[in-house]
Protein backbone atom coordinates (compact mmCIF):
# COMPACT_ATOMS: atom_id res chain seq x y z
CA UNK A 1 0.00 0.00 0.00
CA UNK A 2 1.36 3.40 -0.99
CA UNK A 3 1.07 6.45 1.25
CA UNK A 4 2.51 9.94 1.29
CA UNK A 5 5.70 10.18 3.37
CA UNK A 6 6.51 13.69 4.59
CA UNK A 7 10.14 12.72 5.15
CA UNK A 8 10.58 11.53 1.54
CA UNK A 9 8.13 14.18 0.25
CA UNK A 10 6.47 11.66 -2.05
CA UNK A 11 4.28 8.58 -2.07
CA UNK A 12 6.13 5.46 -0.99
CA UNK A 13 5.40 1.81 -0.38
CA UNK A 14 4.63 1.13 3.28
CA UNK A 15 4.73 -1.80 5.68
CA UNK A 16 3.43 -2.55 9.17
CA UNK A 17 5.92 -3.28 11.94
CA UNK A 18 5.32 -4.25 15.57
CA UNK A 19 6.85 -2.27 18.43
CA UNK A 20 6.33 -1.56 22.11
CA UNK A 21 4.38 1.61 22.83
CA UNK A 22 2.94 3.20 25.94
CA UNK A 23 -0.51 4.80 26.06
CA UNK A 24 -1.97 6.79 28.97
CA UNK A 25 -5.15 5.14 30.27
CA UNK A 26 -6.80 6.81 33.26
CA UNK A 27 -3.53 8.64 33.94
CA UNK A 28 -1.52 5.40 33.96
CA UNK A 29 0.99 4.44 31.23
CA UNK A 30 -0.03 1.10 29.70
CA UNK A 31 2.51 -0.71 27.52
CA UNK A 32 1.32 -2.79 24.54
CA UNK A 33 2.72 -4.24 21.31
CA UNK A 34 1.42 -1.89 18.61
CA UNK A 35 1.07 -2.19 14.85
CA UNK A 36 2.79 0.83 13.29
CA UNK A 37 2.81 1.89 9.64
CA UNK A 38 6.26 2.90 8.35
CA UNK A 39 7.69 4.11 5.06
CA UNK A 40 9.47 1.24 3.30
CA UNK A 41 12.15 3.60 1.99
CA UNK A 42 13.18 5.65 5.05
CA UNK A 43 11.46 3.76 7.92
CA UNK A 44 9.69 6.96 9.07
CA UNK A 45 6.54 6.23 11.08
CA UNK A 46 3.35 7.28 9.27
CA UNK A 47 0.00 8.14 10.78
CA UNK A 48 -2.79 5.62 10.19
CA UNK A 49 -6.07 6.25 11.99
CA UNK A 50 -7.25 2.62 11.87
CA UNK A 51 -4.02 1.24 13.32
CA UNK A 52 -3.88 3.98 15.97
CA UNK A 53 -7.44 3.24 17.08
CA UNK A 54 -6.68 -0.49 17.25
CA UNK A 55 -3.52 0.16 19.30
CA UNK A 56 -5.41 2.40 21.72
CA UNK A 57 -8.07 -0.28 22.09
CA UNK A 58 -5.30 -2.79 22.92
CA UNK A 59 -4.15 -0.46 25.70
CA UNK A 60 -7.70 -0.14 27.04
CA UNK A 61 -8.10 -3.93 26.97
CA UNK A 62 -4.77 -4.38 28.76
CA UNK A 63 -5.92 -1.93 31.44
CA UNK A 64 -9.22 -3.83 31.82
CA UNK A 65 -7.30 -7.09 32.16
CA UNK A 66 -4.92 -5.58 34.72
CA UNK A 67 -7.76 -4.39 36.97
CA UNK A 68 -10.24 -7.17 36.14
CA UNK A 69 -12.79 -4.74 34.66
CA UNK A 70 -15.91 -5.54 32.68
CA UNK A 71 -15.44 -5.31 28.92
CA UNK A 72 -17.78 -3.34 26.62
CA UNK A 73 -19.31 -6.66 25.49
CA UNK A 74 -19.91 -7.62 29.16
CA UNK A 75 -21.74 -4.33 29.69
CA UNK A 76 -23.78 -4.77 26.49
CA UNK A 77 -24.71 -8.28 27.62
CA UNK A 78 -25.83 -6.90 30.98
CA UNK A 79 -27.94 -4.23 29.28
CA UNK A 80 -29.46 -6.86 26.99
CA UNK A 81 -30.42 -8.96 30.01
CA UNK A 82 -32.42 -6.07 31.43
CA UNK A 83 -33.97 -5.23 28.08
CA UNK A 84 -32.96 -1.63 27.47
CA UNK A 85 -30.25 0.88 28.17
CA UNK A 86 -32.81 3.36 29.46
CA UNK A 87 -33.96 0.92 32.14
CA UNK A 88 -30.40 0.16 33.30
CA UNK A 89 -29.37 3.84 33.32
CA UNK A 90 -32.52 4.87 35.20
CA UNK A 91 -32.03 2.14 37.80
CA UNK A 92 -28.44 3.21 38.43
CA UNK A 93 -29.26 6.92 38.42
CA UNK A 94 -27.05 7.56 35.38
CA UNK A 95 -27.69 9.32 32.10
CA UNK A 96 -28.27 6.95 29.19
CA UNK A 97 -25.32 8.61 27.43
CA UNK A 98 -23.02 7.41 30.23
CA UNK A 99 -24.05 3.79 29.71
CA UNK A 100 -23.66 4.14 25.92
CA UNK A 101 -20.10 5.45 26.41
CA UNK A 102 -19.22 2.39 28.51
CA UNK A 103 -20.76 0.06 25.92
CA UNK A 104 -18.70 1.76 23.22
CA UNK A 105 -15.41 1.27 25.06
CA UNK A 106 -15.02 4.04 27.65
CA UNK A 107 -13.73 2.68 30.97
CA UNK A 108 -16.16 3.17 33.90
CA UNK A 109 -14.90 4.94 37.00
CA UNK A 110 -14.48 2.70 40.04
CA UNK A 111 -17.83 3.58 41.63
CA UNK A 112 -19.75 2.96 38.40
CA UNK A 113 -17.89 -0.31 37.82
CA UNK A 114 -18.80 -1.49 41.33
CA UNK A 115 -22.45 -0.68 40.61
CA UNK A 116 -22.36 -2.67 37.36
CA UNK A 117 -20.88 -5.69 39.15
CA UNK A 118 -23.59 -5.57 41.83
CA UNK A 119 -26.26 -5.13 39.16
CA UNK A 120 -24.95 -8.27 37.45
CA UNK A 121 -24.40 -10.40 40.56
CA UNK A 122 -26.83 -9.37 43.30
CA UNK A 123 -30.63 -9.45 42.78
CA UNK A 124 -31.10 -7.90 46.23
CA UNK A 125 -29.11 -4.89 45.06
CA UNK A 126 -31.45 -4.64 42.06
CA UNK A 127 -34.40 -4.71 44.48
CA UNK A 128 -32.91 -1.80 46.42
CA UNK A 129 -32.38 0.17 43.22
CA UNK A 130 -35.96 -0.56 42.23
CA UNK A 131 -37.25 0.84 45.52
CA UNK A 132 -35.11 3.98 45.02
CA UNK A 133 -35.74 4.66 41.33
CA UNK A 134 -38.77 2.54 40.42
CA UNK A 135 -41.04 5.59 40.19
CA UNK A 136 -39.07 6.68 37.09
CA UNK A 137 -39.84 3.44 35.20
CA UNK A 138 -42.86 2.60 33.06
CA UNK A 139 -45.36 -0.04 34.19
CA UNK A 140 -44.06 -2.44 31.53
CA UNK A 141 -40.48 -1.95 32.74
CA UNK A 142 -41.53 -2.47 36.37
CA UNK A 143 -43.24 -5.77 35.50
CA UNK A 144 -40.22 -6.98 33.49
CA UNK A 145 -37.77 -6.02 36.24
CA UNK A 146 -39.84 -7.60 39.01
CA UNK A 147 -39.98 -10.88 37.07
CA UNK A 148 -36.23 -10.77 36.46
CA UNK A 149 -35.51 -10.25 40.18
CA UNK A 150 -37.84 -13.13 41.12
CA UNK A 151 -36.14 -15.42 38.59
CA UNK A 152 -32.66 -14.52 39.87
CA UNK A 153 -33.64 -15.01 43.52
CA UNK A 154 -35.36 -18.30 42.69
CA UNK A 155 -32.27 -19.49 40.81
CA UNK A 156 -30.04 -18.65 43.78
CA UNK A 157 -32.35 -20.53 46.14
CA UNK A 158 -32.31 -23.53 43.78
CA UNK A 159 -28.53 -23.40 43.72
CA UNK A 160 -28.54 -23.14 47.55
CA UNK A 161 -25.99 -20.34 47.48
CA UNK A 162 -24.75 -19.66 51.01
CA UNK A 163 -22.49 -16.58 51.04
CA UNK A 164 -21.01 -17.44 54.44
CA UNK A 165 -20.09 -20.97 53.38
CA UNK A 166 -18.65 -19.67 50.10
CA UNK A 167 -16.38 -17.28 52.01
CA UNK A 168 -15.38 -20.06 54.43
CA UNK A 169 -14.43 -22.30 51.50
CA UNK A 170 -12.51 -19.54 49.76
CA UNK A 171 -10.43 -18.55 52.80
CA UNK A 172 -9.89 -22.07 54.20
CA UNK A 173 -7.09 -22.73 51.72
CA UNK A 174 -5.09 -19.73 52.93
CA UNK A 175 -4.92 -21.13 56.47
CA UNK A 176 -3.87 -24.52 55.12
CA UNK A 177 -1.12 -22.89 53.03
CA UNK A 178 0.16 -20.85 55.98
CA UNK A 179 -0.70 -17.49 54.39
CA UNK A 180 -2.86 -16.57 57.41
CA UNK A 181 -2.45 -17.72 61.02
CA UNK A 182 -6.12 -17.53 61.99
CA UNK A 183 -9.11 -19.43 60.67
CA UNK A 184 -11.48 -17.10 58.82
CA UNK A 185 -14.36 -16.01 61.07
CA UNK A 186 -17.39 -14.56 59.28
CA UNK A 187 -18.96 -13.31 62.52
CA UNK A 188 -15.84 -11.31 63.28
CA UNK A 189 -15.72 -9.96 59.72
CA UNK A 190 -19.40 -8.98 59.87
CA UNK A 191 -19.14 -7.31 63.27
CA UNK A 192 -15.84 -5.57 62.48
CA UNK A 193 -17.49 -4.09 59.37
CA UNK A 194 -20.56 -3.07 61.40
CA UNK A 195 -18.33 -1.62 64.14
CA UNK A 196 -16.46 0.60 61.68
CA UNK A 197 -19.58 1.59 59.72
CA UNK A 198 -21.52 2.28 62.93
CA UNK A 199 -18.97 4.83 64.14
CA UNK A 200 -17.80 6.41 60.88
CA UNK A 201 -19.22 7.53 57.54
CA UNK A 202 -17.59 4.97 55.28
CA UNK A 203 -17.21 4.33 51.60
CA UNK A 204 -15.94 0.92 50.51
CA UNK A 205 -12.35 2.03 49.88
CA UNK A 206 -11.90 3.26 53.44
CA UNK A 207 -13.57 0.18 54.94
CA UNK A 208 -11.16 -2.11 53.09
CA UNK A 209 -8.17 -0.23 54.53
CA UNK A 210 -9.60 -0.34 58.08
CA UNK A 211 -9.95 -4.13 57.84
CA UNK A 212 -6.37 -4.39 56.55
CA UNK A 213 -5.03 -2.35 59.46
CA UNK A 214 -7.09 -4.29 62.00
CA UNK A 215 -5.75 -7.68 60.87
CA UNK A 216 -2.17 -6.46 60.40
CA UNK A 217 -2.03 -4.55 63.70
CA UNK A 218 -3.40 -7.61 65.51
CA UNK A 219 -0.65 -9.70 63.89
CA UNK A 220 1.97 -7.14 64.88
CA UNK A 221 0.85 -7.11 68.52
CA UNK A 222 -0.34 -10.67 69.11
CA UNK A 223 0.93 -12.80 66.23
CA UNK A 224 -2.52 -13.61 64.80
CA UNK A 225 -5.29 -11.95 62.83
CA UNK A 226 -8.80 -10.98 63.96
CA UNK A 227 -10.78 -11.88 60.83
CA UNK A 228 -8.26 -14.13 59.10
CA UNK A 229 -8.36 -12.72 55.58
CA UNK A 230 -5.38 -12.26 53.24
CA UNK A 231 -4.97 -8.81 51.65
CA UNK A 232 -3.64 -7.98 48.20
CA UNK A 233 -1.82 -5.05 46.60
CA UNK A 234 -4.47 -3.03 44.74
CA UNK A 235 -4.22 0.25 42.86
CA UNK A 236 -6.02 2.06 45.71
CA UNK A 237 -4.04 0.35 48.49
CA UNK A 238 -4.41 -3.00 50.31
CA UNK A 239 -7.79 -4.72 49.93
CA UNK A 240 -9.16 -8.10 51.08
CA UNK A 241 -8.53 -10.97 48.68
CA UNK A 242 -11.41 -11.09 46.14
CA UNK A 243 -12.77 -7.92 47.75
CA UNK A 244 -15.73 -7.50 45.38
CA UNK A 245 -17.00 -10.97 46.28
CA UNK A 246 -16.50 -10.29 50.00
CA UNK A 247 -18.51 -7.07 49.66
CA UNK A 248 -21.29 -8.85 47.75
CA UNK A 249 -21.49 -11.56 50.42
CA UNK A 250 -21.86 -8.91 53.14
CA UNK A 251 -24.72 -7.36 51.16
CA UNK A 252 -26.39 -10.72 50.46
CA UNK A 253 -26.15 -11.65 54.14
CA UNK A 254 -27.88 -8.36 55.08
CA UNK A 255 -24.90 -7.30 57.19
CA UNK A 256 -24.71 -3.93 55.45
CA UNK A 257 -26.63 -1.79 52.99
CA UNK A 258 -25.47 1.04 50.76
CA UNK A 259 -26.83 4.56 50.31
CA UNK A 260 -25.92 6.64 47.22
CA UNK A 261 -23.64 9.57 48.01
CA UNK A 262 -24.43 12.80 46.21
CA UNK A 263 -21.71 13.90 43.84
CA UNK A 264 -20.25 13.24 40.39
CA UNK A 265 -18.57 9.90 41.17
CA UNK A 266 -21.54 7.67 42.04
CA UNK A 267 -20.03 6.54 45.35
CA UNK A 268 -22.04 4.86 48.09
CA UNK A 269 -22.00 5.11 51.87
CA UNK A 270 -21.97 1.79 53.75
CA UNK A 271 -24.64 1.57 56.43
CA UNK A 272 -24.86 -1.23 59.05
CA UNK A 273 -28.09 -3.24 59.22
CA UNK A 274 -27.78 -3.69 63.00
CA UNK A 275 -25.57 -2.50 65.88
CA UNK A 276 -22.33 -4.51 66.30
CA UNK A 277 -22.24 -7.59 68.52
CA UNK A 278 -19.00 -6.88 70.38
CA UNK A 279 -19.17 -10.11 72.38
CA UNK A 280 -17.61 -11.99 69.44
CA UNK A 281 -14.30 -10.17 70.06
CA UNK A 282 -11.72 -10.66 72.79
CA UNK A 283 -10.63 -7.64 74.84
CA UNK A 284 -7.42 -7.45 72.79
CA UNK A 285 -9.30 -7.61 69.47
CA UNK A 286 -11.72 -4.88 70.52
CA UNK A 287 -8.78 -2.72 71.56
CA UNK A 288 -7.26 -3.21 68.08
CA UNK A 289 -10.51 -2.23 66.34
CA UNK A 290 -10.85 0.86 68.54
CA UNK A 291 -7.24 1.88 67.91
CA UNK A 292 -7.69 1.61 64.14
CA UNK A 293 -11.04 3.42 64.21
CA UNK A 294 -9.71 6.33 66.28
CA UNK A 295 -6.46 6.68 64.34
CA UNK A 296 -8.21 6.98 60.97
CA UNK A 297 -11.36 8.75 62.20
CA UNK A 298 -10.67 11.99 60.33
CA UNK A 299 -9.20 10.39 57.20
CA UNK A 300 -11.05 10.50 53.89
CA UNK A 301 -10.94 7.46 51.60
CA UNK A 302 -8.24 9.18 49.53
CA UNK A 303 -6.16 10.05 52.60
CA UNK A 304 -6.21 6.53 54.06
CA UNK A 305 -5.36 5.10 50.62
CA UNK A 306 -2.37 7.44 50.34
CA UNK A 307 -1.32 6.53 53.90
CA UNK A 308 -1.49 2.79 53.11
CA UNK A 309 0.69 3.31 50.02
CA UNK A 310 3.59 4.10 52.40
CA UNK A 311 3.42 0.68 54.07
CA UNK A 312 6.54 -1.42 53.44
CA UNK A 313 4.40 -4.48 52.72
CA UNK A 314 2.45 -2.59 50.06
CA UNK A 315 5.54 -1.05 48.47
CA UNK A 316 7.39 -4.37 48.18
CA UNK A 317 4.48 -6.51 46.97
CA UNK A 318 3.64 -6.64 43.22
CA UNK A 319 0.22 -5.58 41.97
CA UNK A 320 -2.55 -8.12 42.73
CA UNK A 321 -0.19 -10.24 44.86
CA UNK A 322 -0.95 -11.13 48.50
CA UNK A 323 0.84 -8.94 51.05
CA UNK A 324 2.61 -11.34 53.48
CA UNK A 325 1.74 -10.91 57.16
CA UNK A 326 5.50 -10.92 57.87
CA UNK A 327 5.32 -7.22 56.96
CA UNK A 328 3.11 -6.57 59.99
CA UNK A 329 6.24 -5.87 62.05
CA UNK A 330 6.87 -2.83 59.82
CA UNK A 331 3.29 -1.51 60.09
CA UNK A 332 3.11 2.26 60.59
CA UNK A 333 0.58 1.76 63.43
CA UNK A 334 1.60 0.47 66.87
Amino acid sequence: MKKYCYNCDCEQETKVIRKKESFPVRGEPIEVISDVLVCDACQEELFDSELDEANLERAFNEYRKKYNLLSPSDIRELRSRFGSGRLVATLLGWSQATLVRYENGAIPNKAHHDQLLQLRDDPNYVKRLLSQNGDKLSERELIKLTKLIEQDLSHRETQSFDPVEELNKMFRAFLKDGIVDTEFDFEKLANAVIFFAYHDRLVKTKLQKLLFYADFLSTKRYGKQIVGMPYVHHHYGPVPYNHEFVHSCLLMSNIIDTVPLEGPYGREIITPSNPPNLSVFTTEELDILTTVLEYFKGFSATQISEFSHKEKGYLETPHKEIIPYLYSEHLLLN
